[in-house]
C-alpha cells in the first residue's frame, strides 16, 4: 500500500546470544581497536553494515555508519581477500583523521584467505592502530593467520553453514585407508572443509584453523595430491607446523 514502509528484514545473526553479547560491548563502550569477526560468508554484507554502525555511530542497523560512510573503508570483497597494494593503501588511509565519526574503521574482507605478504603488512595496524581508528577482519571459519589472531578480540558468530561435520582418520589404518582413497584435489579440500566443521562445533578453534589452513592450500591446485596427502599426514597426524611453508598459496 502507498506510504506503508516495507518491514525491514532482521539480519539472520541478529538473534544470536554471540551477536546480542557483541552489541553490549559496544553498548558499554568497550571499542577494541582490532576485532575478528567469523561467520558464514553469505553474512558477511550485511555483517559489514551492522558492525560498520556499531563502530561509527554507534547504532548496529547500519544507520549512518553503513555503506558509503567516508570513516569506513574497505579492502577486499566477499570471498576475495586484499593484495598487499591495497592493504598498504588501507594503512595509509586509516591514519587520515575521521572524517565525520570519532574513529575511522578498516575492514578487511576474506580475511581467512589473506597471503602471507598482504598479512604480514598489517601486522603493527593490529598490534598499534592510529588512535582514532579501528581494524576488523571478516572471515569464515577459523583460518586467520596466528599472526593477526593473537592481535584481534576474536568473535564467533556461527561456523560454516551447509558443511557436514567429519571427523579425520582416526588412527594410521585410518588414515591409510584415506590416502589411498584420495583422489584429486577439490575432494582433498572438501574432506579437510568436513573435518574442520567438526572440530570447530566440537569447540577446537584452533585446530580447526589449522585444517582451514590446509584447505586454502589444497584448493589452490599447486600441490599434486601426493604432495597434499603427505603434507596433511604431517601437519594432522603428526602435528608438525607448515604454516610458514605456504604463505603465498591462495
Amino acid at each position: 500500500m502507498p506510504g506503508v514502509a516495507s518491514p525491514v528484514t532482521p539480519a539472520p545473526f541478529s538473534g544470536l546470544p554471540s551477536w546480542r553479547a557483541l552489541v553490549r560491548e559496544f553498548e558499554a563502550g568497550d571499542v577494541p581497536h582490532c576485532r575478528a569477526v567469523s561467520a558464514p560468508a553469505a553474512w558477511h554484507g550485511a555483517l559489514l553494515e551492522a558492525l560498520a554502525g556499531l563502530y561509527l555511530s554507534g547504532r548496529p542497523d547500519g544507520g549512518p555508519g553503513g555503506e558509503g560512510h567516508p570513516d569506513l573503508l574497505v579492502a577486499g570483497e566477499a570471498g576475495k581477500a586484499p593484495n598487499i597494494e591495497v592493504c598498504r593503501s588501507l594503512i595509509q588511509d586509516l591514519a587520515l583523521k575521521p572524517v565525520l565519526a570519532v574513529r575511522r574503521l578498516g575492514v578487511v574482507m576474506a580475511a581467512d584467505r589473506l597471503l602471507l605478504p598482504a598479512a604480514n603488512s598489517l601486522l603493527k595496524l593490529a598490534e598499534e592502530p592510529p588512535s582514532h581508528a579501528c581494524i576488523l577482519f571478516l572471515l569464515e571459519g577459523s583460518a586467520l593467520l596466528p599472526t593477526l589472531r593473537s592481535r584481534a578480540r576474536f568473535t564467533v558468530l556461527a561456523g560454516p553453514m551447509e558443511v557436514p561435520a567429519v571427523p579425520p582418520p582416526r588412527d594410521g589404518a585410518a588414515w591409510l585407508s584415506w590416502v589411498e582413497g584420495a583422489k584429486d584435489a577439490a575432494g582433498i579440500a572438501a574432506d579437510l572443509a568436513s573435518w574442520a566443521a567438526h572440530a570447530f562445533r566440537s569447540g577446537d578453534v584452533e585446530r580447526a584453523a589449522r585444517i582451514d589452513r590446509l584447505r586454502v592450500i589444497a584448493e589452490a591446485g599447486k600441490l599434486s595430491v601426493p604432495a597434499l596427502c603427505d603434507l596433511l599426514t604431517l601437519a594432522l597426524r603428526e602435528e608438525l607446523p607448515f604454516e610458514h611453508l605456504f604463505g603465498d598459496f591462495r
